[in-house]
């Protein structure tokens, strides 16, 4: 490849902890792209001594036996998806880390290499969760009780407690991702808790189901399905149930973007015979506005946080690649110049940041993740050597990507530290991460 790209921490700045951070080594700057040409799109060069995540000790829950498993294992998935804490091996414990109980001696953990420790307790559908920063001695950080109805519910509260006690910013934990279930047999909606616990099929079409979009108050999920053979816009509970058909136009109805308010759907259409994006209803499906008109094919839109801006795909100068627009149309600028073949951009939801992350498919046909910042058109490859990886979706606070891969299933990658989770197994495309849960 003709230019090199590493993943630059400042860029993606987000962990400004106090103590006990993750330490970001060795990392440079990322080389801006050049406009004029369809160059090759960059790759990853690792150097240095890497990322250090926080040594993060969690041992075996204490009171019920089942509920305390599942809570031991529900907080070890969430700290590994985080993308910030390297779990330390519970088999290496000595005998009296294993028999520590709720006590806490810093001086044993230390032994053990532990930066933080999280104890819990679980008795009657109740959690008490106590974290502790070795760094300040043995006195708990945090110390909390959670309820809920579901002891993976009270995990993640308090998994989002934890988050924001060393980030200053709460988790989004408890959140969900809905994707398009592929391979053989259903190609039905599905839905899946971030950590990949407690998959749920949210459509009974037996037909095919693609392109899942969460509306923004997360009670919805739009998606195209064939069941009238034609490509038709469907809404759907996103608890599941009977979908209603909301956009029926002939030709295709697909691509699904809700305004960040909620009131509207930005699409691609071509009942006008090309590819267009229009905006409609999502009450019945009443188209509200054409937002281009190109004679070449226009798809994929995805709003700014303030739905001032839409970007999509476009091949009006040759090749795909993405483009940004008003929010209500026009004024089309090209935004993606690396690459011969760029596809599904998806705006990071934080307005703080000018980014957007992309497919890009490289000089080899492998499709990767990669992020471009809006502002300076600096691009970061997330993914590189692990298959093909593709439609990424960002987490409601904007720190993580979920994507498709051609391994199986969905990741989870944190593009700061570059670690990256696998939460799904089997066929999966398209995914839509929902809003962060309600406190």
């Amino acid at each position: 490849m003709s230019s090199f790209v590493q993943l630059a921490p400042g860029h993606l700045a987000w962990a400004a902890v106090v103590i006990l951070v993750v330490l970001l080594l060795g990392s440079g700057p990322v080389s801006a792209q050049t406009p004029g040409g369809d160059e090759d799109l960059p790759s990853i060069r690792l150097s240095g001594a890497g990322v250090e995540l926080l040594k993060l000790g969690i041992p075996r829950a204490e009171g019920d036996g089942e509920s305390a498993r599942v809570a031991r294992e529900t907080l070890s998935k969430d700290m590994e998806v985080t993308g910030l804490f390297a779990l330390l091996d519970t088999t290496s414990f000595p005998q009296a880390l294993q028999t520590e109980g709720l006590g806490f001696s810093s001086a044993l953990w230390s032994q053990v290499g532990a930066q933080a420790v999280v104890k819990m307790r679980v008795s009657g559908g109740q959690v008490e969760g106590n974290l502790y920063a070795l760094a300040r001695g043995d006195n708990a950080m945090l110390s909390k009780s959670y309820r809920a109805g579901d002891v993976r519910d009270a995990i993640h509260e308090f998994a989002n407690d934890i988050v924001q006690a060393f980030t200053g910013s709460r988790g989004v934990f408890g959140s969900r991702i809905a994707f398009a279930q592929t391979g053989r047999g259903s190609h039905e909606i599905a839905s899946v808790d971030m950590d990949g616990g407690r998959t749920t099929v949210l459509t009974k079409m037996q037909s095919d189901c693609l392109l899942p979009a969460y509306s923004p108050s997360g009670g919805e999920v739009a998606f195209t399905s064939y069941l009238r053979d034609n490509p038709d816009l469907w809404i759907v509970s996103a608890g599941g149930g009977r979908a209603r058909r909301t956009s029926k136009q002939p030709g295709m109805n697909t691509g699904a973007a809700w305004s960040p308010d909620g009131g509207s759907i930005a699409l691609t259409m071509s009942y006008q015979g090309n590819s267009e994006l229009y905006r409609i209803s999502p009450t019945d499906g009443a188209v509200r506005a054409r937002l281009t008109n190109n004679p070449t094919i226009d798809s994929s839109p995805s709003f700014s946080p303030d739905g001032g801006q839409i970007a999509f795909v476009s091949n009006r100068q040759g090749s795909p690649q993405i483009f940004i627009m008003s929010g209500l149309g026009g004024g089309a600028r090209r935004l993606t110049y690396q690459g011969k073949y760029n596809q599904t951009p998806r705006w990071n939801p934080d307005p703080k940041k000018s980014l957007i992350a992309f497919t890009g498919r490289d000089e080899r046909g492998v499709f990767d993740v990669f992020i471009i910042d809006v502002k300076t058109q600096q691009v970061t490859r997330v993914t590189q050597n692990k298959g093909s990886n593709m439609d990424p979706a960002w987490s409601p606070d904007g720190r993580l990507l979920a994507y498709a891969s051609t391994r199986g299933g969905l990741f989870v990658n944190n593009p700061e530290t570059r670690h990256e989770v696998q939460i799904t197994t089997g066929g999966a495309a398209s995914p839509s991460w929902g809003p962060a849960p309600r406190r």
